[in-house]
C-alpha cells in the first residue's frame, strides 16, 4: 500500500499509457468494416486447424495437415506456430476474441518487459523506464504488423524480456540454482520464438539480442555475460532442435528465393530510414528508390518501424550537453561492446545497398537468401535505439520534479503521434474471418471435420481464381490446391500441381465457378491427394515433392483426411534431433519446477522462523 501511494502519479501514467494504446489499436481487430489484416488469411486457418489438431491428437506433433494445398507439412513450416502461447488462445477461445486477448497479452509482456530491462538491468530511474516502455510498445513494427497479420513477427516483443531474464541470470552468478533457472526461462522464451517465427525473424532477433547486451557490456563493463548469451542460446536451439531441423529439411527441399529490394546508394536508403524510424513511411517514395525486381510493390505494413521523434529529440539536447558525458575512458569491455554496435550497423546498411560486394555476398548465404526484404532488419534498431535514447535522458536530467515533467511531455507526444497516425491502409483491410468465427459455435463440427474433396476456383474462362478466403474452405471439407502458402510463392507459382485431376465442376455464380475432385480417385496406381511427407523427407519415403499417396496407401490417406496421424518414416537425423529436444524441454521443466517448489519451502521456513 505504501508502495502504491509513494508512486501514484507513476502507477497512473502506466495505466493510462497502456489503456490509450489498447483503445488506439484493439480498434482493428476487427476494424471498421469489421474485417481483419489480409495476412490473417494464412493465419487464422492455420490456428482452427491447430484447434481440430489439438482435439483429435492432443499434444503429438501435427506433422502434415490436409487443410491446404491438397495435402501440405505443417510442423516443418517455419511458420506454423502449433506450440505457442498464440495457438494457445485459439483452443479456448474464437478467433476475433482470441486475436484482442492475444493482443492484449502481447502488448502488456512488451510494456512490462522493456519497464523490467530498463529499470532492473540497467538501473533507470522508473520514469524513465516508462518512457522506454512506452516507446516500444507503440513502436510501429510490432504494431502494423501484428494488425496486418504477420503473427510471426509479433515475438519481436520478446526481446526486451528475454535480455531482462538472461542478465538477470548472470547477476545471479554467486547462486548457481538462481543462475540456471533464469537462463533456462529465457532459453524457453527464446525456444518459443524459434517455435512460433523461426523463418521470419529468426536473425532478426538473434541480432537485436547481441545488440542490446552489447549495451549492457558497455554500461556495465563485463564481458562475462557473454558466455551465458552463449549458454541460453545454445539451450534454445537445443530445446528447439526438432522444430529447426524440420524446418530445414522442408526449405531444402523446396527453396523459395525472390530477387532481394535493395537500394543503389546510401542517401535513398538514408532518407527511407528517418521516415519510417521518426515520421510517417512513404511507400510509394519506397518503392521508387528501392530497385524492386518483383511483379508487386511493397506496401506500408514492410514499412513501419515508428519510434516517433522523440529519439531524435533526445539526441539533440545530447548534442547541447556533451559535457555531461565522459566519452574519453574507454576501457577493454567498451571498445569491444562499441565494436559489435558498429559491426550490427553496418550489416543492416551494407546488406541493403545494391553495389556493395560485401553485401552481396552476405545476401547469398543459405538464411539470408530467403530474406528478399533486408529493409525489414531495420527493426534490429528500434529497442537499442530507445535503451540509448533513456541512458541519455539519465545523463541528463537528474531532479526527480523535472523527469517526471519531461515524463509527461514524452508520453503525451507519443500518444498524440499515434492518436494522429494515418491508419486508412489498415482500415481498409479486407480479409473477412465471419466463416471461421462461426466454427467456434459449432463443437461437433470442430471433432468430426473431415476432408472430402479437393478444390480449384477459377472463372467463366477456365483461368483460376485466388481469394483471400481460400484457405477457409477446409471448414467445408474442401483442401484448395492454390491454397495462401509464401512457401509456395505468393501467386502459388512454386506449387506442384500438375497431377491432381478435378472431375467435377460447380457453379458459384455466372463467373465463378469451382471444380472438385476425389482424393481417393485412383489415378495409374496414385490417389488424388499429395503425400506431404514427400515434401520434407523424401528419400526416406521413397518419392519425390509433389509425389501424391499410393493406391496401397488408402488407409494412410483415410487417416490423413480425418486428421489422425498416419505412417510415414523420418529421417534419422529427425529422429536424433527429436530426442534432444524432448530430454532438453523435460530437464529445464525440471529443474524450474524444482527451483520454485524450494523457494516455496524456503520462504515457508524463512517465515515460521520470523514467527
Amino acid at each position: 500500500m505504501r508502495y502504491l501511494i509513494k508512486n501514484f502519479y507513476f502507477l497512473l501514467l502506466a495505466i493510462i499509457i497502456f489503456l490509450v494504446h489498447q483503445i488506439i489499436y484493439q480498434d482493428f481487430f476487427p476494424n471498421k468494416n469489421l474485417l481483419l489484416g489480409n495476412d490473417y488469411s494464412l493465419f487464422l486457418p492455420q490456428f482452427i486447424f491447430g484447434k481440430v489438431w489439438f482435439n483429435n491428437n492432443f499434444l503429438s506433433i501435427p506433422w502434415f495437415s490436409p487443410s491446404f494445398c491438397c495435402g501440405l507439412p505443417f510442423y516443418g513450416d517455419p511458420q506454423t506456430m502449433y506450440y505457442s502461447l498464440q495457438q494457445l488462445f485459439f483452443l479456448f477461445f474464437s478467433p476475433l476474441t482470441s486475436l484482442k486477448l492475444m493482443y492484449l497479452f502481447f502488448s502488456f509482456a512488451c510494456f512490462l518487459g522493456t519497464f523490467l530491462l530498463l529499470h532492473k538491468s540497467f538501473n533507470k530511474n522508473i520514469y524513465i523506464s516508462l518512457i522506454a516502455a512506452t516507446l516500444f510498445l507503440f513502436n510501429g513494427f510490432f504494431n502494423y504488423r501484428f494488425i496486418i497479420g504477420h503473427v510471426t513477427y509479433i515475438n519481436f516483443i520478446f526481446i526486451p524480456l528475454y535480455c531482462y531474464l538472461l542478465i538477470k541470470s548472470f547477476e545471479s552468478e554467486n547462486d548457481s540454482a538462481k543462475s540456471i533457472f533464469y537462463i533456462l526461462v529465457s532459453s524457453l522464451l527464446l525456444t518459443h520464438i524459434i517455435q512460433s517465427s523461426l523463418g521470419p525473424i529468426g536473425i532478426i532477433v538473434v541480432l537485436s539480442i547481441i545488440f542490446v547486451i552489447s549495451i549492457h557490456i558497455y554500461v556495465k563493463e563485463k564481458l562475462k555475460i557473454i558466455n551465458y548469451l552463449i549458454l541460453s542460446f545454445v539451450i534454445a536451439f537445443l530445446i528447439a532442435a526438432s522444430k529447426i531441423n524440420a524446418s530445414l529439411s522442408f526449405l531444402s527441399n523446396f527453396p523459395k528465393e525472390y530477387p532481394q529490394i535493395v537500394f543503389e546508394n546510401y542517401y535513398e536508403f538514408a532518407n527511407n530510414i528517418f521516415r519510417s524510424l521518426f515520421l510517417y513511411p512513404d511507400a510509394a517514395k519506397f518503392n521508387s528508390n528501392a530497385i524492386i525486381d518483383l511483379p508487386y510493390t511493397i506496401g506500408p505494413q514492410e514499412l513501419e518501424y515508428s519510434v516517433t521523434i522523440l529519439p531524435l529529440i533526445i539526441f539533440s539536447i545530447f548534442i547541447f550537453n556533451l559535457k555531461k558525458f565522459n566519452i574519453k575512458n574507454f576501457t577493454k569491455e567498451k571498445l569491444i561492446a562499441i565494436l559489435i554496435m558498429i559491426i550490427l550497423v553496418v550489416f543492416i546498411t551494407i546488406i541493403n545497398i545494391s553495389n556493395n560486394e560485401i553485401g552481396a555476398f552476405i545476401r547469398k548465404l543459405p538464411l539470408m537468401k530467403s530474406s528478399w526484404v533486408n529493409y525489414r532488419f531495420l527493426s534490429v534498431i528500434i529497442l537499442p535505439l530507445i535503451i540509448i535514447s533513456c541512458l541519455i535522458i539519465d545523463k541528463i536530467i537528474v531532479k526527480e520534479n523535472n523527469i517526471k515533467i519531461f515524463t509527461f511531455l514524452c508520453l503525451l507526444l507519443v500518444l498524440f503521434h499515434n492518436y494522429y497516425y494515418k491508419k486508412d491502409f489498415y482500415h481498409n483491410q479486407k480479409y473477412n474471418p465471419d466463416s471461421l468465427e462461426k466454427i467456434q459455435i459449432n463443437k461437433e463440427k470442430i471433432k468430426n471435420f473431415k476432408i472430402k474433396d479437393i478444390v480449384l476456383i477459377a472463372n467463366k474462362d477456365n483461368e483460376t481464381v485466388n481469394t483471400l478466403q481460400r484457405n477457409n474452405l477446409f471448414i467445408y471439407g474442401l483442401s484448395p490446391l492454390l491454397c495462401i502458402q509464401p512457401l509456395f510463392g505468393y501467386n502459388s507459382e512454386f506449387m506442384p500441381k500438375n497431377n491432381l485431376k478435378f472431375n467435377k465442376k460447380n457453379k458459384i455464380n455466372e463467373n465463378l465457378f469451382y471444380y472438385t475432385g476425389n482424393p481417393k480417385l485412383i489415378i495409374d496406381d496414385k490417389l488424388n491427394f499429395l503425400n506431404p511427407s514427400c515434401f520434407i523427407f523424401p528419400e526416406e519415403n521413397n518419392c519425390l515433392p509433389g509425389d501424391m499417396f499410393k493406391k496401397t496407401q488408402i488407409n494412410e490417406l483415410e487417416n490423413f483426411l480425418n486428421y489422425k496421424t498416419f505412417k510415414f518414416k523420418l529421417s534419422n537425423l529427425q529422429k536424433i534431433f527429436n530426442y534432444i529436444s524432448l530430454i532438453s524441454l523435460i530437464f529445464s521443466i525440471c529443474f524450474i519446477i524444482y527451483y520454485l517448489i524450494k523457494k516455496v519451502i524456503s520462504n515457508k521456513s524463512s517465515d515460521e522462523q520470523n514467527h
